[in-house]
């Protein structure tokens, strides 16, 4: 098992569809996801085929580099909660090398396993028409609770690769 350690810059969460997600002092992470936010719950909708299901996508994170990266390649000013993460990281990486299994602790105690990369959607397009093909494969990724806290901005987290393999994230289960 590898390990990396970064910092959390913010936290989001926002009771409606839609984005940006709004920046909060904290978050509390329950069983289902971020307390208070339009995409925690133990079962979605899929958006491919309308069914309902068990919700493996309760919380998503992307990397600060990311956004900053396409802040500046497209002149834009996209503001933190603006790509709708729950929780923005800085100095692990652009999130791409994560497969599912894989997990984020953060220094409080809450652990979210990934269960797949996050691929950019239409809605991104709100800052910029290019942002969704521009952001493939760095959108962060998207995962379920597997210890439930509260996290903060500033504190630590660590990326735990729990299997070394070739294949990437996004294979669906």
């Amino acid at each position: 098992m590898t390990q990396k350690t970064g910092s959390v810059v913010a936290v989001c969460r926002r009771p409606a569809a839609g984005i940006p997600k709004i920046p909060q002092r904290e978050i509390i992470v329950g069983p289902d996801g971020v307390e208070g936010d339009y995409h925690a719950g133990p079962k979605r909708r899929s958006r491919r085929t309308g069914r309902v299901k068990i919700n493996d996508r309760q919380i998503s994170i992307v990397a600060h580099e990311v956004l900053e990266a396409l802040n500046r390649q497209l002149g834009i000013a996209i503001p933190q909660g603006g790509f709708g993460e729950n929780i923005l990281v800085a100095g692990l990486g652009d999130l791409s090398g994560l497969s599912e299994g894989d997990q984020v602790c953060f220094e409080n105690g809450v652990v979210v396993e990934v269960t797949e990369q996050n691929p950019p959607c239409a809605t991104l397009k709100r800052w910029h028409k290019q942002l969704p093909s521009e952001s493939m494969g760095r959108r962060g990724v998207v995962g379920v609770v597997k210890k439930e806290g509260v996290i903060r901005p500033d504190e630590r987290v660590t990326l735990k690769k729990t299997r070394l393999r070739a294949a990437s994230v996004g294979r669906k289960r």
